[in-house]
């Protein structure tokens, strides 16, 4: 358990099938951890002894993704949740640059590092189709039949939040995959703090849904 250090009023998320409710520690003992009812939406997740969770724990700017236990329901002075410390678990990447893989169809295109995106140059492009295979707040990894180079610079139009954003993505890497078509390492640069939120909020989303299927698969 090197590295994982639990705290008292750190927060923490259960994963479940009816969405993803908040918590934190109240209590540490030996191999068990203590934390308030989860809620959402004013909504309290009804937990049994014995039932399988998801857990994310939440420490500075670092994430864990770990699967626990309840051990037993504390009801004395504040109802409490006593769960199992987890044997193994998953570092997760600092927040904003927390990485999930997608299969998201997208539009790309090569342009000058310093073109403006306003609408006048975003009429005047060509957009190739492309792939998102993967996606964080920091950047993204693009399959697309254009030839590109490090330093090189896409244009994106890239879905999120039920809605798109246009970013630029500067090229860090650039291989061949098993089929040949090329990939692209991408940094996102010039990207508003609005962006990237939005993008790190959809991250989230989607790490937390995977999480659920991956406990109904259970």
């Amino acid at each position: 358990m090197a590295g994982l250090k639990f705290k008292v009023n750190n927060k923490v998320e259960i994963i479940s099938e009816e969405g993803v409710f908040a918590c934190d520690i109240q209590d540490i003992q030996d191999k068990h951890l203590a934390i308030s009812i989860p809620i959402k939406d004013f909504q309290y997740l009804p937990l049994r002894k014995d039932e399988r969770i998801q857990v994310l724990y939440y420490e500075g700017n670092n994430i864990y993704k770990f699967a626990s236990s309840v051990i037993k329901r504390d009801k004395s002075n504040i109802p409490l949740l006593w769960i199992k410390i987890p044997d193994r678990f998953e570092k997760i990447q600092r927040r904003k640059f927390v990485r999930v893989s997608v299969l998201y169809e997208a539009r790309c295109a090569l342009i000058d590092r310093d073109l403006e995106l306003n609408k006048e140059n975003l009429s005047n492009i060509r957009f190739h189709k492309g792939t998102i295979l993967d996606l964080s707040g920091g950047g993204a990894r693009l399959k697309t039949e254009l030839s590109a180079k490090k330093d090189d610079v896409f244009i994106l139009v890239l879905p999120v939040e039920e809605s798109f954003l246009i970013v630029k993505g500067e090229v860090k890497r650039a291989a061949l995959d098993e089929l040949g078509e090329r990939i692209y390492g991408l940094n996102f640069i010039n990207l508003k703090m609005m962006e990237q939120e939005k993008i790190i909020r959809s991250v989230f989303q989607i790490m937390r849904e995977q999480m659920k299927k991956g406990l109904r698969e259970e």
